[in-house]
Order: structure tokens, then C-alpha cells, then sequence
């Protein structure tokens, strides 16, 4: 996206070395879409410790485990990416940190949900009603009792793929809510007495109620409210998901980061790019696709454009690559830069020097 710097982060990361510790690791992150990225000895990015890929996607870690074995590897985004697509990554992968690279692949710093709202606090999808927005178990809440078994949320928690369960009481008043990530100091217990053998894990998690977890502070907004409502509690109070009431205070859904990054993606109306070749190989095809991304996020952050064409054609008796790209504007003669060489690699470079110098 044009700009970056405006949702990037460069100090105060959360970083670990490949010896460190699962359990002291987790310990520096607040929610399952945290993440700390992990660095060896010369400085280089190695990857990402997340919680829902250690211990809510898989239980077989514990947190003795060392996390050069945990490592995941997360979409990498770049100085050219829209902000769209970075959204999708985020939703997609379920971590909202992500890195960020320079085109010669050196870390720049990462980027984060949280600043892309703080970004779109003032956009037009922010006045919409909360009741005209899609939201997270909208008309269908996931519920359970405070003396409900943790294994009765853990059963909620796999069978509706949710994070989140709202906590209620017999009259179905709201008492609280509790997210899988509130389980995980209890899942990474490093005893495997517990865990392990005769049912140990199953007696275990029948005998803990659920109120020893769940959170009793939680915030509430109604149908009525807007986005932004959402947005700035959200923000201003370091939380990840809000509560809908109707009039009577009963929940009636959950509004989620998540949510609302994917209703500020379905705001987004993705620009089409379009593209032809001509007796190209498999090679090529593979870097003028790389062309074609750029050229897509290229487009997106300009107002008065409406597509692109991308067209490219090798002729291998002379060794010789063309790329032409078509930019088509709402109104008036569109902008064509066309380039050729027997480098292909150069010929995208200057393609895409030409593209930002316009």
C-alpha cells in the first residue's frame, strides 16, 4: 500500500531466539492472534511463534518445548501490498502480526490489526450500524454456564470453530465470556501425569468449572452503535472482542477484530488485472505473476483507476521478453508501459520502476 509507514512498526517487537522456552515465549503475548517473531544469531527472520498454531491448533506441545520446533512460517508482506490484501492474510491466517519485507527481502518491521483500525478509524465503513454489520455468531450466540466443565467449552470451542464463547447465567444474563486462549497456561501445563494415560486429560477438564477462567469484565455495545463504537473500545481499552446486547441486556452476538477487518475488506472494491501471453514458459509465467500482484496492488490505492491488463510474450528464437501493462482509468486515455530486454528478470524491474515513478 502507498504509505506503509503508516501502519508500521519498528521498535518494542516481540522477539525470542530459537532456545527459548514455549511457555516463556507465550508468556509475552496477550491473545491467540499474537505472535513473536523469532530471530537466530545473525539477525535473521526465521519465523513466528503464535499460539493458535502451538497449542489451540495443536495440543501435543507443552511449554518446555524449545520453539525452533513450533516455528511457523506466516504470509510475508510487502512494501507494495494492498491494504486489502494485507487484511485477507491476516483473517486468513488468524495472526494479526504480521512482517514486513523490503523488495530484497530485508525486515522492515511488522505490521498489526490494531494499526490498520487505528488507520481506517475514520473511513466511511465506520458509521455503519453494528445491525447492518456482519458479525461473529450474529443471531446464534454460543453459550455456557459458569458451572459448566472447561471440556464443555473445549467441546464448543472445536464443533463451532469459535475463540470465543459468551458466558450466561440460567436466565440467560449475560455473566462473562471466556476464549480459548484463556485455556492455554492450563493446556501447556508441562505435567504429563495429567495429560497423559487413563483419561487423566478428560477427568481433568470435567472437574474444572469454567467460571475459573472466564472473564466477568467484559463490554457491551447494541445493534444501534456503530462500528467506530466498536472500533474505539476496541482500541482505547486493549480488547479484542466486543459483546451485543438487545434491549433486555441479553448477547445477541460478538463483535470481533476479526470481524470488523473483514468488514472494512468487503468495503474494498478489488480493482481487476487481466492478463494474455504468448508462447511464454513455465518459468516466465512464474515471474510475470509475481508482476501481475504488483501491478494489482499497484492499482488499488489509486482513486481514479478502474483496471489494469497485463500482457507479455517471449520469442525464444531471439531470446527476447516484452511486457507491456495497460492501465485503464475511469475516465479518459489510459497510461501503456511497455518494455523488452533478454533479461527478464530486469524487464519486470524496470516495468515496476516505471509503474511507481508515475
Amino acid at each position: 500500500m502507498k504509505d506503509i509507514e503508516k501502519i508500521l512498526k519498528t521498535t518494542n517487537i516481540i522477539k525470542s531466539s530459537p532456545d527459548d522456552t514455549l511457555a516463556s515465549t507465550l508468556s509475552k503475548l496477550a491473545s491467540s492472534h499474537d505472535a513473536a517473531f523469532v530471530f537466530d544469531d545473525d539477525d535473521q527472520f526465521m519465523g513466528i511463534v503464535n499460539p493458535y498454531y502451538t497449542s489451540i491448533k495443536s495440543s501435543a506441545n507443552d511449554g518446555s518445548t524449545k520453539i525452533s520446533h513450533v516455528l511457523f512460517h506466516p504470509p510475508r508482506i510487502s512494501r507494495e501490498d494492498s491494504l486489502s490484501r494485507i487484511v485477507q492474510l491476516m483473517n486468513e491466517s488468524k495472526i494479526h502480526y504480521l512482517p514486513v519485507f523490503e523488495d530484497d527481502g530485508t525486515f522492515m518491521g511488522i505490521t498489526s490489526a490494531r494499526r490498520i483500525l487505528t488507520y481506517m478509524r475514520d473511513m466511511d465503513i465506520a458509521s455503519t450500524k453494528l445491525r447492518n454489520a456482519k458479525h461473529t455468531q450474529k443471531g446464534r450466540v454460543i453459550t455456557v454456564y459458569m458451572d459448566d466443565p472447561v471440556s464443555a467449552a473445549t467441546a464448543l470451542f472445536k464443533e463451532f470453530k469459535t475463540s470465543k464463547i459468551v458466558v450466561v447465567d440460567e436466565h440467560n444474563k449475560l455473566k462473562g465470556i471466556i476464549s480459548h486462549y484463556d485455556l492455554i497456561p492450563f493446556l501447556m501445563t508441562p505435567s504429563k501425569s495429567a495429560r497423559t494415560g487413563s483419561g487423566g486429560e478428560r477427568a481433568t477438564l470435567k472437574q474444572i468449572k469454567v467460571k475459573n477462567y472466564a472473564k466477568t469484565m467484559v463490554l457491551t455495545l447494541t445493534l444501534d452503535n456503530t462500528v467506530k463504537d466498536a472500533l474505539n473500545l476496541i482500541l482505547d481499552r486493549g480488547i479484542g472482542s466486543i459483546i451485543i446486547t438487545n434491549d433486555q441486556q441479553l448477547p445477541i452476538g460478538i463483535v470481533t477484530t476479526k470481524d470488523i477487518l473483514s468488514m472494512i475488506t468487503t468495503a474494498i472494491t478489488i480493482k481487476p488485472v487481466t492478463t494474455s501471453n504468448k508462447q511464454t514458459s513455465k518459468n516466465v509465467k512464474l515471474i510475470v505473476s509475481d508482476l501481475k500482484k504488483f501491478v494489482s496492488n499497484h492499482i488499488q490505492e489509486l482513486p481514479d483507476i478502474e483496471s489494469a491488463q497485463v500482457s507479455y510474450e517471449e520469442e525464444k528464437s531471439e531470446r527476447l521478453y516484452r511486457i507491456r501493462v495497460h492501465i485503464i482509468p475511469n475516465e479518459g486515455k489510459g497510461i501503456v508501459i511497455t518494455r523488452e530486454g533478454k533479461d527478464i528478470t530486469k524487464v519486470v524491474h524496470d516495468v515496476k520502476t516505471a509503474l511507481r515513478n508515475r
